[in-house]
């Protein structure tokens, strides 16, 4: 007689597979809940103590971790091991479907404190997966309900399932405990302020791409927190998300929460490549969004457009004959929809905002870079004004939007605001001058009275005689060069205001 270890928390749809495997002649064993569970659906059942001869002891902490659950799990099919299962008077087991105590659903609840998020932290489930994933040329282990039906079904006709399969599905066991310990880990360095030594980039693939950044790329969706906004989003109409689609979107995401609807009343950010090309403060929705439009429409041709509150329809009639890819909001009018409907390869996405990632990793040839996310923003009042011209109100508002969206654009990063409207984007050139003579270049408005962001500090004061050339009235620049006081007396020579902000904002 083959048997099986049922020990599941998600117990939906176990029973059926139960059934099967009891009604062709498996013995089925488990303990505690799971245990109850399936004897209330009339399936028979040995429970683990019947076995171990020894209780559930600590409130259940201890309910499989002995030597005659384990002994069975990592026997390998030699007549030495099964030899000594026999003298043991124990039977070989051949299959372990388990899932763990729900840490990763706990995490939504963890204001409930340290002991309830202990208590979700399961010992003897990973215990197990671990053995039979360890011992899979002899023993099967399944860990996610989606394999459930296709891996037993094979087994039921074919007696057993290929060692190909077999490797696979350990592969997937050990992948799904080291998610699994990665959230408890994560969720313990909480409030340590050094970065920890060990670290893992853990996921759940949320969906296959059609490919990567190219064709010749293989390419999936992995999510490491039910929270995150791409776990949470609702395409209402076209494809699936690209890539390359996933990565703008994102940055869309994170420009939206920086400007909350109750602050400001139009606000839209259109991205092309990972740089924002218009981006706009607006009386209404559909004001932010023409002069958002207006400040590069030949960028934002196939780019991701967002909104920081639900889409109207008067907007979306201003946009409907122009083509872009995604539109990112966290609501639609039915108005707005119906605007849409012609367009089927446009993606409609709905998501809340107020998602705000804490940490950002890079790869890198056998590893990774970590750091925390550039979250911080420091207020406009703790800037330096470094020249004797004060700003006007219009000035201090272009700087307060354009101080929000530098750390948005690649490195080196120039930007000019004008009238609530980025006007002149300079992204991810080399020199910090070419990326100022890019930005000015760019802009399809007159530079004249406009605010010149950089998101780091002018190394020469040849930015500001250009800056001074095209009537630029205001320069922000974190500081601390060598060369500063050359820059702050070429930006008074030339009636500038400078702004020292004290922080960079480099963006690789």
């Amino acid at each position: 007689m083959k048997r099986a270890i049922i020990s599941v928390f998600h117990k939906e749809g176990i029973e059926s597979i139960a059934r099967e495997l009891a009604g062709n002649g498996w013995e089925i064993l488990s303990s505690g809940g799971t245990a109850k569970y399936l004897q209330a659906h009339n399936i028979k059942v040995l429970e683990i103590a019947e076995i171990t001869k020894f209780p559930e002891i600590l409130d259940g902490r201890v309910k499989t971790l002995h030597p005659l659950v384990f002994g069975p799990i990592l026997a390998k099919k030699t007549p030495q091991h099964l030899g000594q299962l026999q003298q043991l008077s124990i039977s070989k087991v051949d299959l372990v479907i388990v899932n763990f105590y729900p840490f990763e659903e706990a995490l939504q609840k963890k204001d409930k404190g340290l002991d309830f998020m202990v208590e979700n932290i399961d010992i003897g489930g990973p215990s197990m997966v671990r053995a039979a994933a360890k011992n899979f040329q002899n023993t099967i282990v399944i860990v996610d309900r989606q394999d459930y039906r296709p891996i037993v079904e094979k087994l039921l006709e074919n007696g057993d399932i290929s060692l190909e399969e077999r490797k696979s599905l350990a592969q997937k066991a050990f992948a799904y405990t080291s998610f699994y310990d990665s959230l408890i880990a994560g969720y313990l360095h909480e409030g340590i302020e050094t970065t920890p030594a060990y670290l893992n980039i853990a996921g759940r693939k949320a969906m296959d791409l059609r490919y990567g950044e190219n064709p010749h790329q293989r390419g999936s969706l992995y999510i490491h927190d039910q929270n995150s906004p791409l776990n949470q989003f609702e395409k209402i109409q076209g494809k699936e998300l690209s890539f390359n689609n996933i990565l703008d979107f994102s940055m869309v995401y994170e420009v939206l929460n920086w400007f909350p609807a109750d602050a400001h009343p139009g606000f839209s950010i259109i991205v092309k490549h990972q740089n924002p090309c218009g981006a706009a403060l607006g009386d209404s929705q559909k004001d932010a969004f023409k002069k958002a439009f207006s400040c590069d429409p030949k960028s934002a041709f196939g780019g991701i457009v967002g909104f920081n509150r639900p889409l109207d329809g008067e907007t979306a009639e201003e946009m409907k004959d122009i083509f872009f890819e995604v539109i990112a909001a966290p609501g639609y009018t039915d108005e707005a929809l119906q605007a849409f409907k012609k367009k089927k390869n446009l993606r409609i996405i709905k998501v809340p905002l107020g998602y705000r990632e804490k940490s950002d990793i890079k790869t890198v040839p056998g590893g990774f870079v970590f750091q925390d996310r550039d979250n911080r923003l420091k207020p406009y009042e703790d800037f330096e004004l470094k020249t004797s011209r004060p700003l006007t109100e219009r000035e201090i508002n272009d700087v307060r939007l354009g101080w929000k969206l530098i750390k948005f654009v690649k490195s080196n990063a120039i930007i000019i605001v004008k009238d609530g409207m980025l006007i002149g984007v300079g992204a991810g050139q080399m020199s910090r001058v070419d990326s100022v003579e890019i930005a000015i270049g760019k802009s399809r408005f007159p530079a004249a009275g406009s605010v010149l962001i950089s998101d780091a500090f002018f190394p020469f004061a040849d930015s500001v005689e250009i800056a001074a050339k095209h009537n630029i009235t205001v320069m922000v620049e974190p500081g601390g060069s060598v060369r500063d006081n050359e820059v702050i007396e070429k930006a008074e020579e030339c009636n500038i205001s400078l702004l020292f902000t004290g922080m960079r904002h480099f963006r690789h």
